[in-house]
């Protein structure tokens, strides 16, 4: 690491001279002009350029399709690449097809150019709109929503619920990997314009998003079963995941709201009302008089769903505990 005096000239005019080397290989001469931007830790970050960074990345697809294309693709834009451009020795029509579907799939990317062998991919999404704690709050209100409707669609035998349950699952997963995207901005920049998240915060909003799209893939395999049939649920059963709703989506509501706060006496709370609430999930799958097979089937579906649930909100509880820590030794530090 090197160090560098800090001088004084004038009057209130301090100086620090950069190492020659970085000098350099940078282009720094005398008249130059250096950008610098402040991080919330204290960090000075130097820049010869103002301009957002042009992440751009050149993807050879072959004959790809289907998932092993989706994955490349979402790899790119969560590792933060701003421009993809897609190309094939001769890319086919459903290739092309899979490429829309994907760009549709994602918050920002937009295809800006179409060629037989070629496909531009643009993110048109700005670093000072990567707000994520706003998209953890949205996460949150679209899977209470896929919970709540979830076990409506199954004790009403609602199939047209149940199918609006599993399309949500796709607003899940975008906002999910927008968290995700952001991360990998903060780590490449140190600090994203207009955010007041620092790494440590941002990586526990990371976790606590993909919690939360575990939850809303439980229940998505909740409406599925919703969506196959219809069934004769008996009334105790249904009084019981009525109450579950209402906890679950108790719990998920306080999860996220002590996170935001960074509240880790809440948080211990919040945990260890989840495991008497782990008990009545346990309960549902128990039944001395269930003699029909499906009706034992949902119970098997629908505790196992529950019991994961509760652990992916007691895992967020737990993310709040630790951040709590982290940043009180940060600012102690």
């Amino acid at each position: 690491m090197d160090t560098r005096k800090v001088q004084r000239t004038g009057k209130s005019t301090f100086i620090v001279s950069l190492p020659k080397s970085w000098a350099t290989k940078n282009g720094i001469s005398a008249g130059s002009i250096i950008y610098i931007n402040q991080g919330d830790n204290g960090s000075l970050t130097l820049s010869t350029d103002r301009s957002e960074r042009d992440l751009r990345v050149r993807l050879d697809i072959g004959d790809k399709m289907g998932e092993h294309l989706v994955r490349d693709i979402i790899g790119c834009y969560v590792g933060g690449y701003r421009t993809i451009e897609v190309t094939s020795g001769h890319m086919s029509s459903m290739q092309k097809k899979d490429l829309h579907q994907i760009v549709n799939k994602l918050i920002g990317p937009e295809i800006l150019e179409e060629t037989i062998n070629k496909v531009v991919i643009q993110d048109l999404l700005s670093s000072e709109e990567l707000q994520s704690e706003r998209a953890l709050k949205r996460i949150r209100t679209v899977v209470k929503s896929m919970i709540t409707d979830s076990l409506s669609s199954l004790l009403n035998n609602n199939e047209e619920l149940a199918i609006d349950v599993i399309q949500r699952d796709n607003d899940v997963d975008r906002l999910n990997l927008l968290i995700s995207r952001q991360f990998t901005e903060i780590l490449r920049s140190g600090t994203v314009r207009q955010e007041t998240l620092n790494p440590i915060t941002a990586f526990n909003y990371m976790q606590a998003a993909s919690n939360l799209e575990r939850i809303a893939d439980h229940a998505h395999r909740i409406a599925e079963i919703a969506s196959q049939r219809s069934y004769n649920l008996p009334e105790d059963l249904k009084a019981e995941l009525s109450r579950m709703d209402s906890l679950l989506c108790g719990l998920l509501d306080d999860s996220i709201s002590y996170l935001l706060q960074t509240n880790s006496n809440k948080a211990n709370e919040l945990i260890d009302r989840i495991r008497e609430v782990q008990k009545h999930a346990e309960g549902i799958a128990k039944s001395r008089e269930c003699k029909d097979k499906s009706e034992m089937v949902v119970r098997l579906v629908l505790a196992s769903s529950l019991e994961r649930m509760l652990d992916y909100i007691m895992n967020i509880g737990e993310l709040t505990i630790n951040l709590s820590h982290a940043t009180h030794s940060t600012e102690k530090a």
